[in-house]
């Protein structure tokens, strides 16, 4: 018997099969909804020029967060997400991250993957992504996170969107 979700974790397979590219404009960092964050969206486009997902960056520099990258497909839904936190941070794996071949603890730099979280979200829907994986040491800066996560999902970048960052200390008063 199919469980409810069985469609919706189909389309989340087929889109990151599926060869992909960012809009071509880097998109700009504005204060988000939650005091102290900021965020800014990248459009994913499709095969067709078809866009129904994004990359949402995050960081507070008031509370000295550390970003994230979210891939969201439509509507809203998290598929996979990276958390540059410091190496000495540690969050625990929910029980059953062993069938995963994930450490019980993670420390550092970790991804949310949609591989380590499939199962979850075909059972339970989507929401969060309880499952971590910890990324190769080297991974410490948003564009090297970026590069990692576009390998991961098939997506392509161009030279330009490469070295996209968070904002300078200095701008970040003008926001």
């Amino acid at each position: 018997m199919p469980d409810k979700y069985d469609s919706e974790v189909e389309e989340v397979d087929a889109f990151l099969a599926e060869p992909k590219t960012l809009v071509d404009e880097q998109p700009t960092w504005t204060k988000s909804a939650r005091p102290g964050e900021m965020q800014a969206t990248w459009g994913i486009l499709e095969s067709g020029s078809v866009s129904r997902a994004e990359l949402r960056f995050r960081f507070s520099p008031a509370f000295r967060t550390e970003p994230s990258i979210s891939v969201l497909l439509r509507p809203k839904r998290p598929i996979w997400r990276i958390d540059l936190v410091a190496p000495q941070s540690w969050k625990p794996n929910p029980l059953g991250a062993e069938r995963y071949d994930l450490p019980p603890m993670v420390y550092g730099p970790h991804s949310h993957a949609w591989p380590d979280n499939r199962e979850h979200v075909r059972v339970n829907g989507f929401g969060p992504l309880p499952f971590r994986r910890p990324l190769p040491a080297a991974i410490r800066r948003l564009p090297q996170a970026l590069a990692a996560l576009a390998n991961d999902i098939n997506l392509t970048l161009g030279p330009d969107q490469r070295g996209f960052d968070v904002p300078p200390k200095d701008d970040l008063f003008d926001l």
